[in-house]
């Protein structure tokens, strides 16, 4: 008899990383404040401060992200979890809010199968500040408005592959990720940046080990 198709799917920054690629490119551009003032904007939803912070981005040479996500060590055992799934027949993926420049780095590091991420528009090699935003939650009147509802592209991703919602498992680490995790047949926070997504979270990791998540399989 043939085993059912599975799928899991990870955050990125903070849950397959040990750092956020923005705050790391923030730091070397002198970005922070920037950046940190559009975050703590509460009057903005969530997709219009992808777009402003990737607009001050605009003149920085492509090849400096990719340097940058690379310079972030992946968080620990990420290798022995991904392909601990893949041997049990899972297919493995990424959806993040981060930049498909840096998702493709750490989906070709960790040999992950596929990744949605927000892409950024370059010229010549350079960053143009304008966005791409794979967005979905308006087409399924998703509450997160973020720049890529995690929720929507997890059904995507489980409809295309043949695989039942209540066979997929999502990890992510802060409110972004919340409707993905809920919809996951098992959600799990990883290591939680935020006290929504722990007052939402029924399986919650706060040791910053992905071998972890084999306390749930």
């Amino acid at each position: 008899m043939t085993s059912r198709p599975k799928l899991v799917v990870f955050d990125m920054d903070g849950t397959l990383i040990r750092g956020r690629l923005i705050e790391v490119i923030s730091r070397k551009y002198d970005l922070t404040k920037k950046v940190v003032a559009i975050q703590s904007d509460s009057s903005l939803q969530g997709y219009k401060k992808t777009k402003l912070i990737a607009s001050l981005l605009r003149g920085i040479k492509a090849n400096e992200i990719v340097k940058a996500v690379d310079s972030i060590p992946v968080m620990k055992n990420a290798d022995k979890i991904v392909t601990w799934f893949k041997e049990n027949g899972y297919r493995t993926g990424i959806i993040t809010d981060s930049y498909t420049i840096a998702a493709e780095v750490i989906a070709n590091k960790l040999e992950i199968e596929f990744f949605a991420a927000n892409e950024l528009v370059v010229e010549n090699e350079v960053l143009t500040g304008e966005i791409k935003m794979p967005l979905g939650w308006e087409k399924i009147n998703c509450p997160c408005t973020i720049s890529i509802c995690k929720r929507f592209h997890l059904n995507q991703y489980s409809n295309k592959y043949g695989v039942n919602i209540e066979d997929t498992i999502a990890i992510g680490d802060t409110r972004g990720d919340i409707c993905m995790l809920k919809q996951a047949g098992l959600g799990i926070a990883f290591m939680p940046k935020d006290k929504d997504i722990i007052s939402q979270s029924k399986n919650i990791i706060l040791n910053p080990d992905l071998n972890e998540i084999m306390n749930y399989m």
